[in-house]
């Protein structure tokens, strides 16, 4: 039972980004992070310069938004 909701999960997840499967793996991980920086209430940080910085350096800077208890130095 928990493997089909995992797997439900998962299929809504990737119908939510399913417009971006034609764009670079590093950017849809940018995108992916900026949603959930924007939508989950563990999340601390300013969601849309991070968004912004990823798309410059390809690469989502947990230094400065990132989910509570995983912050990188």
């Amino acid at each position: 039972m928990e493997e089909a909701a995992s797997a439900d999960a998962t299929s809504e997840q990737e119908d939510d980004f399913a417009n971006n499967a034609h764009l670079p793996e590093w950017k849809q991980e940018c995108i992916r992070n900026y949603v959930a920086c924007q939508n989950e209430t563990d999340w601390q940080g300013p969601c849309y310069d991070c968004l912004r910085r990823c798309e410059g350096q390809q690469d989502w800077p947990f230094g400065m938004c990132w989910p509570l208890g995983k912050k990188e130095k």
